[in-house]
């Protein structure tokens, strides 16, 4: 971690590390050459270099599990080199020929995908060999999010098709011999406006993710575990993939090695653990027990998962008669920070594991306990650091930019909403992390916020729902549906609400956004934005933003504020109000001083 004092030391390290990436000398650059063993090249040289981005040169880049709360022992990963052809012929007609490589994962537009080119059609294609211990079983190939639109074909063969920038899907693998060479051909198609992807206007191609998992032919496809703190007790809803006959499942809680629960009954039915005096997790003690799904038929194991689970609850109440938010039971401020989740060269696919650690152990380490992703949807993995290291997570919908501010023609253009939000919900329920879900972003695609929270609401009881970050009037002077706390954006430096008249906790969903320039770690653009005027130093930011957490400490009894969001983590291309530069490599601020401003506000002692 380096704090703005720092940075000219910093600055001879980044030089120096500039120099390593890209000068050609008498040994060559280990990156360069191990991407040109694959046939891959960056085809420009990226403004800024993000920290960790070498990583993504591997022959295997993102060799981790990319499903930390459904693991099985065997899995193979399909990251690195595919075959790529821009634009081609349509579905479905497949290519005769493909005229690039392409790195995956990776969005096309990003210099790290090794085309630097926002391709809104294309296809990709890898030749794969099956292991020989698969053959007698089911082998799903999974793909953790593909921008737009995908068809997917196996032998020339169409599997299916999915739409979503976002979602998690999977197709099985029919005829299958091992040993045999077979080719997966993916399709996709980023044309269509009204598919949900947040601030940008495309994120295309395989940019998480794809993997292969062998299954039995019973086996545990999902589940959905859900908390009661009160009742000390998880409750588990288990799905199965193709289960024939008498099966029964069995749930074992563990801490430390040690037994904590045990439940068993008939596939189908909801098993409870019973957890006598549970530790709960919050971001001051995450704890995490580890959870094992057992499938059986008789005595036999059919199939077996690994998972974990935390105890904790989310809730509001009235405490001394004020609205508040509760974290187990218990009133709980935050203080957080909106995050992008981009990147400078890699664009929404993070260079590397280690990037999504440290962020969060950074924002922690900066006094922050809360982090609302922004109209994005992470992989599965940075939810799961959030959970591991403590981090309460708002997360949005990613939102229908192309409807902000037309009319939506027809239920149809609405319909993709609803099946985002579907998708978010039960893909992301287990992560005891998330609190809350972000339906709409101020008027950004918004369309029935009402019956959008009723939705989610069905889907989800145990988290708090927001259907509008930035309540205002619509146009005959109502207010828009605010759901379980009142959120207002507020980027004066007079920190106010503008309409508040309701008795519901109150939260700044965005608030600061004070610009700061760091020479040579910021994107070279025409216009740098903040909210407001800009920092003349490093201790000029810290002093501005206190004084806005000074006047959100004494807003906490008087409206009822319960949580505030500063924008931003990180830099964000010409947007300057991160605490973090854009390229990862400097924290402009000093740590121990951010930490101390923040507990003004989550600590109603310190005054």
């Amino acid at each position: 971690m380096v704090n703005g004092s720092d940075k000219w030391s910093r600055w001879s390290v980044l030089i120096l590390f500039a120099v390593c990436l890209f000068a050609v000398d008498a040994q060559g650059d280990p990156a360069e050459e191990q991407r040109a063993q694959h046939g891959l090249k960056w085809k420009r040289t990226p403004k800024l270099v993000s920290r960790w981005v070498e990583e993504m040169s591997l022959a295997t880049p993102f060799p981790e599990y990319p499903r930390p709360q459904l693991v099985r022992d065997e899995w193979l990963n399909l990251n690195g080199p595919w075959d790529f052809l821009g634009e081609g012929p349509q579905p479905p007609e497949l290519p005769s020929k493909f005229t690039e490589q392409a790195l995956v994962p990776s969005a096309t537009q990003a210099v790290t995908s090794c085309l630097a080119k926002e391709w809104t059609r294309g296809w990709y294609r890898k030749k794969i060999e099956i292991p020989a211990a698969w053959q007698d079983k089911k082998v799903l190939l999974h793909f953790e999010a593909v921008g737009g639109a995908a068809t997917v074909y196996f032998n020339g063969r169409e599997l299916g098709k999915n739409t979503g920038t976002f979602k998690r899907f999977s197709f099985e693998l029919p005829e299958i011999t091992a040993g045999k060479p077979h080719e997966i051909v993916v399709h996709f198609d980023d044309t269509d406006p009204r598919i949900p992807r947040g601030k940008p206007d495309h994120v295309s191609g395989l940019w998480q993710t794809v993997w292969l998992e062998p299954v039995p032919a019973d086996h545990i496809r999902s589940f959905q575990q859900t908390p009661d703190i009160d009742a000390e007790t998880l409750s588990l809803d288990v799905e199965l993939g193709d289960a024939t006959g008498s099966l029964n499942l069995v749930a074992i809680a563990r801490a430390d090695g040690r037994t904590m629960a045990e439940a068993s009954g008939p596939a189908g039915e909801t098993l409870v653990l019973k957890l006598d005096e549970p530790r709960l997790w919050s971001p001051e003690d995450p704890f995490l027990y580890d959870l094992v799904l057992e499938l059986r038929r008789g005595d036999a194991t059919v199939d077996r998962v690994e998972s974990y689970f935390g105890m904790r609850k989310i809730s509001t109440g009235e405490v001394d008669g004020v609205p508040r938010i509760l974290l187990n039971n218990e009133v709980y401020y935050q203080a957080g920070l909106l995050d992008q989740g981009t990147w400078p060269d890699s664009y929404y696919t993070p260079p590397s594991d280690k990037c999504l650690k440290w962020e969060i152990e950074t924002a922690k380490d900066l006094g922050f306990n809360v982090l609302r992703k922004h109209v994005k949807i992470e992989a599965s993995r940075w939810y799961y650091w959030c959970d591991k290291l403590g981090m309460l997570v708002w997360q949005d919908l990613p939102s229908q930019m192309y409807f902000n501010g037309r009319d939506f023609e027809s239920d149809e253009d609405k319909q993709f909403a609803r099946d985002d939000l579907d998708a978010m919900i039960e893909q992301y329920y287990n992560h005891p992390s998330i609190v809350s879900w972000v339906i709409f972003n101020e008027t950004w695609g918004q369309f029935d916020p009402r019956e959008m929270t009723i939705r989610a609401k069905r889907l989800d009881t145990s988290r708090l729902i927001n259907a509008t970050s930035h309540v205002w009037p619509n146009e005959h002077g109502r207010r828009r549906y605010t759901a379980d706390y009142y959120d207002e954006h507020c980027y004066e430096r007079h920190l106010h609400f503008y309409d508040y008249n309701v008795h519901l906790p109150a939260v700044f969903g965005e608030f600061g956004g004070i610009a700061y320039k760091v020479e040579g770690n910021t994107e070279e653009h025409e216009n740098y934005r903040g909210y407001g005027p800009h920092a003349k130093s490093a201790q000029d930011l810290l002093d501005q933003y206190k004084k806005l957490v000074v006047q959100a400490a004494r807003l906490r009894d008087s409206q009822h504020v319960c949580a505030i969001i500063y924008t931003e983590l990180t830099d964000f291309y010409h947007e300057i109000n991160g605490f973090i530069t854009f390229d990862r490599e400097v924290v402009k601020v000093d740590a121990d001083e951010l930490r101390k401003i923040n507990m003004l506000f989550r600590d109603p002692s310190q005054r």
